[in-house]
């Protein structure tokens, strides 16, 4: 009987063990057996698909197949032959790619054995190197290992590690494009808020939201600033008590009258300067959580960011949430 089994393909960035030790956080709810290969992480489950479906956005994971585990050459081409009536047909292509440690086997030798497996077996499918209809993925550590069907490719970056950054977010496409960066960088991240309307709290929630199911959610906290010294004066006060790296998504035209910026805040970073708006968007798109129905705009000037605000804090963290779930607990400690 074949074992499914997920395959989690790593970055190659970062460390595979944060790779390995966030999968597992995420995967905790689940009944998983995880193993690795090289640079692949094998999650044995009863739903694999689940599996892959919980782990598709984490940051650090190039790749995610489904497939079968293996014993030995004979048990990759049966596990090979399953996958091939399942995910080939006629006239499509199809491209394997192979990793073997510590076995016999090469990887030439199991990718030319895989390709004289398919074609034989499958009328009409064809080997495509640079563009293939199907990936298949194969993993082989000694005698055993993994043969998979890639379902989607992951987002990259490195997996999250212990180094937290600050990310100053409004809620505009800017800023949350600037967040989910910094989590594909490696950093736990927390979000800081200054209050304004409940237009951009809300799209600050859902930010929140989405990121806690991409990464593991207690490498993720939302701080929220409120009082009666306005937006930045409240960011500014916050900025001249913290001590870590802070990262703000402001545009070029919103640096007017910043001269000596870097003087009074030596831990603020504006790492989006030269991306292009479009750049911005496309990553922003890629987070889905869309724009919100009245919004005014995105962020804030630095013209009167001088460290002196007052400000109270709320916080969130450490969980995976819905957006309404964020700001009612928000509103509840505000």
């Amino acid at each position: 009987m074949l074992k499914p089994v997920a395959m989690v393909g790593w970055s190659g960035a970062g460390r595979f063990e944060d790779l390995e030790k966030t999968a597992l956080r995420k995967l905790s709810a689940k009944r998983v057996d995880s193993g690795r290969v090289d640079g692949t992480m094998l999650a044995t489950a009863d739903d694999p698909v689940e599996v892959a479906r919980t782990l598709s956005n984490m940051p650090g994971v190039a790749w995610i197949a489904v497939g079968y585990r293996f014993t030995g050459t004979e048990g990759f081409l049966k596990c090979l032959d399953s996958l091939g009536k399942r995910y080939l047909s006629k006239g499509k292509t199809f491209k394997i790619s192979a990793q073997a440690v510590g076995s016999d086997v090469t990887v030439g030798d199991l990718v030319l054995a895989g390709n004289s497996e398919l074609l034989s077996s499958i009328a009409g499918a064809k080997v495509d190197e640079r563009r293939p209809h199907v990936r298949f993925r194969v993993a082989m550590a000694g005698k055993r290992g993994a043969c998979g069907a890639e379902i989607r490719a992951g987002p990259g970056g490195s997996p999250t590690g212990s180094e937290w950054a600050s990310c100053l977010v409004s809620g505009g496409e800017r800023s949350s494009s600037l967040a989910w960066m910094a989590a594909l960088s490696g950093f736990s991240i927390r979000l800081v808020h200054s209050r304004t309307d409940e237009i951009a709290l809300r799209q600050v929630g859902k930010l929140y939201s989405e990121l806690s199911f991409r990464m593991d959610p207690r490498c993720l906290e939302l701080v929220v600033l409120e009082g009666r010294d306005g937006p930045t004066g409240r960011i500014g006060g916050w900025l001249r008590g913290h001590k870590g790296v802070a990262f703000a998504g402001l545009r070029p035209e919103r640096l007017e009258g910043t001269t000596g910026l870097a003087e009074r805040f030596p831990n603020l970073v504006l790492p989006l300067l030269l991306f292009q708006d479009e750049a911005v968007g496309a990553v922003y798109r890629s987070l889905g959580i869309g724009r919100a129905a009245g919004a005014k705009g995105e962020g804030f000037t630095l013209k009167n960011l001088k460290g002196s605000g007052a400000y109270t804090e709320s916080k969130f963290g450490g969980a995976r949430a819905d957006s309404n779930t964020v700001i009612d607990a928000i509103k509840r400690r505000g």
